[in-house]
């Protein structure tokens, strides 16, 4: 007999809590949680030894020593997420084909390509979107085209 499962005792605990039952023996426990009187009273002998040969214990007079147990509850601290890049059909229409955005975005003044040159977040986010149009209407040609012969 070792400790009890912290998942088990706070399923038992959130029923006890939400029964408005003064009295909840094993039985009655059992099925406010979903699980057998026997595993229930394993969980619990922990608590009171004598649940296993008594099975008419009160368990809401367990309710403390399983609240301690389980200690105070740490709220998880949700990290900041990255804001997720969007980008509209506005911004899509502004470039009808792969190689304008390169020439838009990436070329200089002579027009020559600059190897140096870095896209943000946002321009990578509208290249992935020129570049998976352009893949969507090969495909549809080419399936349209095994249609024909």
């Amino acid at each position: 007999m070792g400790e009890p499962k912290k998942n088990d005792i706070k399923m038992i605990v959130g029923a006890i809590k939400r029964s408005s039952q003064k009295f909840i023996p094993l039985d009655k426990l059992s099925r406010l949680v979903g699980l057998y009187p026997d595993i229930i009273s394993d969980e619990l002998v922990f608590f009171d030894p004598m649940i296993k040969f008594d099975p008419s214990i009160n368990t809401r007079d367990l309710l403390g020593a399983m609240e301690t147990y389980l200690g105070p509850e740490n709220p998880k601290i949700k990290e900041n997420r990255p804001k997720r890049v969007m980008v509209t059909k506005k911004e899509l229409l502004e470039y009808p084909s792969i190689t304008d955005f390169v020439y838009k975005k990436m070329t200089s003044i002579g027009g020559l390509v600059d190897t140096s040159m870095r896209l943000n977040d946002q321009d990578l986010h509208i290249l992935q979107k020129l570049v998976n149009a352009e893949v969507g209407a090969r495909k549809k040609a080419a399936r349209k085209k095994k249609k024909k012969k």
